[in-house]
């Protein structure tokens, strides 16, 4: 098991929006696609298909860069 901080963004009704994700990756999803998927609680076979149920348009996730956020912050 593994534990990523995962970034999505995207927009719902036209808002943009930004989540931070603590999640953990087990044996049984092998990917972070799969756990972002579970988290959610979703059967969903792909990120785009999760997207779609929740009504998410011009959304992607990614690793969040530490490093990045802490020059943000300052």
């Amino acid at each position: 098991m593994s534990q990523e901080k995962i970034i999505i963004e995207g927009s719902l009704d036209g808002v943009r929006f930004y989540k931070e994700l603590d999640i953990v990756i087990g044996p049984d999803e092998g990917t972070p696609e799969r756990a972002i998927i579970r988290f959610y609680g979703s059967e969903a076979d792909s990120f785009e298909k999760l997207a779609r149920e929740n009504g998410w348009r011009n959304c992607y996730w990614t690793y969040a860069d530490d490093t990045a956020l802490l020059q943000q912050a300052t």
